[in-house]
């Protein structure tokens, strides 16, 4: 599947899926285009065997700012030929659009591979709800993080008050979400929401590049059965996640060529060459 876009830019090079935010003139704003995008790119990474890992970064001054209000605000108008509608129809035009937000994010958290978020300034609001749909989260000292929705008297809803809990203490969401306050790249990394921290936007996109490529080194089919199991395992008890952790060892990297390439190279002492297969 080939993918262009005019607010997202797709990069696969060493098996590494770069995805770049690319609205920099908006501060990367998440707006209707965005998306609608969103989706179709993952679903193309996805599709693209070269890809192993994914980073999502940005282009520009800020990671993102958030809603797009202004674009956002016409998407589902409140008038069909100059008349108003219903409060009921209003209410389903704008579940539909949230949903469609809801739907978008998903799709980064549904990615059969990992998914890197190279962070850098603004990381606040839409931008959390992007980056905890992420595997791994690293950021720049510049970084500032905030769930900001109750100082404009709204409720989160595309996904950070369902993600943050698994990946910072309930405490550490509380703070965040009652307050909207902002929190330093610092306060990240000690709470557990960012892995490292790096000197700026250049610094931790090679950071995330390098891990990326670590990552992408490795068997793929172990990779995605260990990304796999790690999201089911979420859902399911200890005993239910151990049967099904064995039967996709069972199924899959039992019998895969990368396992006896791993152990031919073993015996060889050479670095293993993967396939995929």
């Amino acid at each position: 599947m080939t993918f262009s876009s005019s607010v997202l830019t797709l990069e696969i090079s060493s098996h590494v899926a770069t995805l770049w935010l690319d609205r920099p003139e908006k501060r990367n704003a998440m707006s209707a285009e965005i998306i609608a995008d969103l989706p179709r790119a993952m679903a193309a990474i996805a599709e693209n065997e070269a890809a192993r890992v994914v980073i999502i970064a940005a282009r520009g001054k800020s990671f993102c700012v958030g809603i797009d209000l202004a674009n956002l605000a016409g998407v589902e108008p409140a008038t069909d030929g100059g008349e108003q509608v219903s409060g009921a129809t209003a209410s389903l035009r704008q579940m539909k659009v949230t949903r469609a937000f809801q739907c978008a994010i998903t799709s980064i958290a549904e990615c059969p591979i990992p998914v890197i978020a190279a962070i850098h300034s603004h990381c606040i609001g839409a931008g959390m709800d992007l980056v905890t749909a992420c595997d791994i989260r690293l950021a720049s000292e510049d970084a500032l993080f905030g769930v900001r929705e109750t100082k404009i008297g709204i409720v989160a809803d595309v996904g950070t008050l369902q993600r943050l809990p698994g990946i910072v203490a309930s405490g550490q969401v509380a703070e965040l979400a009652y307050t909207g306050k902002d929190i330093s790249a610092m306060r990240a990394e000690k709470i557990g929401l960012v892995n490292d921290v790096y000197a700026d936007a250049d610094a931790v996109y090679a950071a995330a590049r390098e891990l990326a490529i670590e990552i992408a080194a490795n068997a793929p089919l172990a990779v995605r059965g260990t990304k796999f199991i790690l999201q089911q395992g979420e859902d399911l008890t200890t005993e239910q996640s151990l049967l099904l952790n064995g039967l996709w060892t069972m199924a899959t990297t039992l019998n895969s060529n990368d396992l006896a390439e791993a152990m031919q190279a073993f015996m060889e002492k050479r670095p293993a060459t993967f396939t995929g297969t």
